[in-house]
């Protein structure tokens, strides 16, 4: 009998804005294997209510939205930066595309890939790319949600993948759900997020933190991250592992101060944000591709935000 070595070490931590944090160290004989994906089995098609694995090359407008500029109006105000100081203008297609994609956004080999590019563009700095399911699709439990996905190495790279109510509700009335977010000068941690409360400066956010070996770390190797929705419980998992490294039920003490909101519908973001509060602002200006093809960078690869598949199946 074959033993896996399978350590868990669970630190509880509190940010300088006042975030929960929880962090829980991975250490598993599994990621000395020397293969380049870690992700858990994709869903097949006939289990899964929904499927997203890249295979044509255009991106389907029955499926995705594209978000534009730098930012949004709350009433009429216009917040910039999407609230959180980001440096990058998000771009649509040309009215000519026949793929529904841009230089930011590709399908290449069966991938998905958002590439932030170092250009001045309507007064920015960056060009980048963030698509969601408004309108078109929604998630909500009892479920669970799979990304399969490589993120971009470079200080300043902000990748996410993550959920907000479907229905119009002031932040962060209605709950927000950041399935995957990475910094891009940290190569072996990801997170996931809750965000709630009443309003801005009167909220909470749980975190949840996963660190891996470095050898196998989220920039150089493929990895699932998992979202089982249940009502009035949500856990995060990575690639294969059957125990949760973030789990927030409806009990949390932070639910005493505010609302559980998280048993509505949401629909889903993919973007890669340049810059921001998420890794105190900091940017990296050599990071970055400087045109489409990315022919400063010898692998372009490492600076993109690469999806293989996303599975949205019933529990």
């Amino acid at each position: 009998m074959k033993y896996i070595l399978f350590i868990i070490i669970s630190l509880n931590l509190i940010s300088d804005e006042g975030d929960i944090v929880q962090r829980k160290t991975l250490d598993l004989d599994s990621y000395n294997q020397n293969i380049n994906s870690f992700c858990k089995p994709k869903p097949s098609p006939e289990h899964s209510v929904w499927l997203e694995d890249f295979l044509k090359p255009s991106l389907s407008v029955l499926e995705w939205n594209y978000s534009i500029t730098n930012g949004f109006y709350e009433g009429r105000k216009y917040i910039s930066g999407w609230g959180n100081g980001e440096l990058q203008y998000y771009t649509k297609p040309k009215k000519n595309s026949n793929t529904n994609t841009t230089e930011n956004l590709f399908i290449e080999n069966g991938f998905l890939k958002i590439q932030p590019i170092k250009k001045n563009h309507k007064g920015f700095q960056y060009t980048s790319a963030r698509i969601n399911t408004k309108g078109l699709r929604e998630f909500t439990h009892s479920s669970e949600i799979t990304i399969c996905f490589k993120v971009p190495k470079g200080i300043g790279f902000w990748p996410a993948f993550w959920l907000m109510p479907a229905d119009d509700i002031k932040w962060p009335q209605g709950g927000e759900i950041d399935i995957l977010e990475n910094r891009g000068r940290i190569t072996n941690i990801s997170s996931s997020a809750l965000h709630f409360g009443e309003r801005y400066g009167k909220k909470s956010t749980l975190v949840g933190e996963v660190l891996i070996p470095r050898y196998a770390n989220f920039q150089d190797k493929f990895h699932s991250i998992t979202l089982r929705w249940q009502k009035d419980k949500l856990s995060f998992f990575i690639d294969s592992h059957s125990e949760p490294y973030f789990q927030i039920d409806k009990n949390h003490p932070e639910f005493k101060k505010y609302l559980y909101p998280f048993n509505r519908n949401y629909y889903l973001i993919i973007n890669v944000a340049i810059g921001g509060k998420y890794d105190d602002y900091l940017v990296d200006t050599e990071a970055f591709c400087e045109d489409s093809r990315c022919s400063n960078k010898e692998v372009p690869e490492d600076h993109q935000f690469i999806i293989d598949w996303i599975g949205y199946t019933k529990l």
